[in-house]
């Protein structure tokens, strides 16, 4: 096993004091300009457009950022009556869910441009912790960043990341109240109040009630209940802070869906399936509302501090303190033996009573120059985090009757409420995994004239991990080390003040134990990370009196050193980093206003997955797609306003088929399309009242793919918000 390794800290003293010093020099011998940075990006709810990244890092508008960067605003959300995460993040494609499985928990997974992004979700450019679902009522904007990010974000980011960005205080004052009522015996309570203290200070609320059954799925329920606190100071001067706290708790009915047929010789009745999933209603629920739960409690405060030492340079600094607690007991849906009968075992239950706890640090300076006859837009900071990963043993702590008894359940009429009599707690054991992430990073935008910028920028992590991985052996411990270095490089071409042609190019990591724990296969630990390249060419465009954002890109990411089997026999245990992966597409996206009545967010991506390289068991998967990627995905949204106070809007997401996983005996999920509508009506300046229906057709579709089973996505539904600000 490998040591942990401070050899880290040794890189960034001396890169930090060479570059703050440059700086320093820079600040104080340049002219002052203006420093954009420091001004808050305007969000119109009247408008999808959004022309600037919530990143600091991205300092460029995002007409003249060289990377697809996708913004999912207000007026989205509230238009879609966009509840989740993965609710926003079907406004944009190339993006495909995946299913909570044995080791990783049910929640916000996906894949982007084919690589995993689970571990690559942020809350204001701060890695968020722990997989559970993300409720947007305290969230402005949702940014998905697509192609390599482990210069800007550290390891993973190799398909893209997301950004959620959250309420802040503001100077000024409003109430917004809204109420709505659904079909599944739902109902979403929101209120978001805006009080200014003075003149320069201001404190916000939003509260958060929301309850209901899922459309299309027997007796799964969600509850999630929600408060976020946010009081800013010193607004409109040099000299800002703000501090955010946010509690939320779920109660829900976990939902681990329908078991795929995993078989190419089934019991007869299921011949015709093989490899697809079960042929049994979408309804269909094969849990036990006795004994399946999943509690979340998810804390966290942040505190961010701006100084303005100049019009042109500012330094920023960003700490969070947060925690997310799970405890849940899911039935996972598998066949007793599917080459024999189509009975549904109970004995497959996934039981999680785990905490996630986060302590992170940023620091950055952000500067606007003239250096050496050029414009210079900088960006030069450090990051500090430790997460810490708790996972008690839970277990039938007195007998489950449900497996004791070898009760089965039917996959045609499954029964959720069989009497269950056991009870599960913790049995005094527990594992741990601790990671420390030190890095420093720094990124410069030159602008050479009217017609040309050029962009770097590079980022050293030094990551490490302790993972006490077995319960019954508290000193057993596998320890991990990388030292990673990333970097970007692009050129921006401006043909004209509205468009730009760009050629960007990246790298980026995954380590053994990027979620933190990492696997128990003998030499999991002594592996480096593998890496991945990516380029991209595309062109953006703002048009209609630069109300219409047009973006295109080519792009191509290869994994070159891809974990897969050893072919020795002598270790046929290990893997080897003799792998490739790689993804080729095309994206298209147009968001804003067609005209002053007609608005559009729309996107389409060709993927092109294939691994081409592998060995020992894994050389079956050469030619095959990578794990959810669809081939071609598509979603539009458009509105109209017929009059001042009505309009209208309707939408689909369109998704092709894809497999859960890239072996020879892989399951698919066969492509769909979904549609939308949306009727608003504004009673008078102060009261609207929108009607919203989803998936006007009842489409029976798979959503979220796991190994051993998938989610359907949700039944048609209707509701009914009404909107009241003061």
């Amino acid at each position: 096993m490998s040591k942990p390794s401070n050899k880290g800290y040794a890189y960034i003293k001396p890169i930090a004091a060479v570059v703050t010093a440059t700086l320093s020099t820079w600040a104080s011998a340049q002219d002052v300009q203006e420093l954009s940075v420091t001004k808050v990006q305007t969000k119109s709810e009247s408008s999808y457009v959004v022309e600037k990244s919530a990143s600091h890092k991205h300092t460029q508008p995002l007409l003249d950022t060289a990377k697809t960067v996708t913004v999912i605003n207000q007026a989205v959300m509230k238009d879609r009556n966009v509840d989740s995460l993965q609710d926003a993040l079907r406004n944009v494609s190339g993006i495909s869910l995946a299913a909570g499985e044995g080791g990783a928990p049910t929640g916000d997974s996906m894949s982007i441009r084919g690589f995993s992004a689970t571990n690559d979700i942020f809350v204001d450019g701060i890695r968020d912790i722990a997989g559970y679902t993300r409720d947007v009522y305290n969230i402005e904007t949702v940014e998905v960043a697509k192609g390599p990010g482990s210069a800007v974000s550290g390891r993973g980011a190799t398909g893209g990341s997301v950004n959620l960005e959250t309420k802040k205080a503001t100077l000024g004052e409003f109430n917004d109240v809204s109420l709505r009522l659904g079909t599944e015996n739902d109902y979403r309570g929101r209120f978001d109040t805006n009080i200014e203290v003075n003149e320069t200070s201001a404190l916000r609320i939003n509260l958060l009630a929301d309850k209901g059954d899922v459309a299309g799925r027997d007796y799964v329920e969600n509850e999630t209940n929600a408060i976020a606190v946010a009081f800013a100071t010193g607004l409109g001067t040099d000299s800002r802070f703000d501090i955010n706290f946010e509690y939320q708790r779920q109660d829900n009915l976990p939902d681990y869906g329908i078991a795929w047929v995993r078989d190419d010789s089934p019991v007869a009745e299921l011949v015709g399936s093989e490899f697809g999933p079960a042929p049994v209603d979408f309804d269909n629920f094969y849990g036990n509302i006795h004994r399946d739960y999943e509690d979340i409690e998810a804390y966290s405060t942040t505190a961010r501090y701006e100084y303005d030492f100049s019009q042109n340079t500012m330094v920023r600094a960003q700490a969070r303190i947060g925690t997310v607690k799970r405890e849940s007991v899911t039935t996972a849906p598998r066949f007793f033996s599917v080459t024999t009968d189509t009975d549904i075992t109970f004995g497959d239950e996934k039981t999680r009573d785990t905490n996630n706890s986060l302590v992170a640090f940023q620091l950055d300076l952000i500067g606007n120059y003239e250096f050496a006859g050029f414009t210079h837009d900088v960006v030069v900071g450090v990051e500090l985090a430790n997460e810490t990963f708790t996972r008690h043993n839970f277990v039938a702590t007195t007998p489950d009757n449900l497996i004791e008894d070898g009760i089965r359940n039917d996959l045609y009429n499954p029964d959720a409420t069989i009497a269950f009599t056991g009870v599960y707690g913790r049995d005094g054991t527990s594992i741990e995994a601790k990671a420390k992430n030190q890095a420093i990073y720094a990124f410069d935008t030159v602008t050479l004239n009217k017609q040309w910028e050029v962009t770097g920028g590079i980022r050293f992590d030094s990551f490490t991990t302790d993972y006490h991985n077995d319960y019954n052996d508290p000193s057993a411990l596998i320890s991990t080390s990388d030292d990673l270095f990333s970097w970007n490089a692009a050129v921006v071409y401006k043909p004209s003040e509205n468009g730009s042609i760009y050629l960007g190019a990246g790298n980026s990591f995954n380590p053994s134990a990027e979620g933190i724990t990492v696997s128990t296969r003998s030499n999991a630990a002594d592996l480096d990370a593998e890496e991945s390249r990516s380029y991209e060419l595309g062109t953006k465009w703002s048009l209609v009196d630069n109300r219409l954002q047009a973006n295109a890109a080519l792009f191509s990411t290869e994994k070159t050193n891809a974990r897969t089997d050893s072919p020795f026999a002598d270790d046929t245990s290990d893997e080897l980093l003799g792998g490739k992966q790689r993804v080729r597409g095309l994206e298209l996206s147009a968001t804003g206003l067609i005209t002053k009545e007609w608005t559009v967010i729309a996107s389409y991506t060709y993927q092109d997955s294939e691994v081409t390289k592998a060995l020992g068991d894994d050389i079956s998967q050469i030619g095959n797609e990578l794990a959810r990627t669809p081939k071609n995905s598509a979603s539009v949204w458009t509105t109209y306003d017929v009059s001042e106070q009505l309009s209208f809007g309707v939408g689909a997401q369109y998704l092709d088929e894809r497999y859960n996983g890239s072996t020879s005996t892989r399951s698919r999920a066969g492509g769909y399309t979904i549609f939308d509508f949306m009727v608003a009506y504004d009673v008078s300046k102060d009261l609207s009242l929108q009607l919203n229906g989803e998936n006007l057709g009842d489409k029976d579709y798979i959503d979220q793919l796991g190994g051993g089973h998938f989610v359907p996505g949700s039944g048609r539904k209707f509701s009914l918000t009404a909107s009241y600000s003061f």
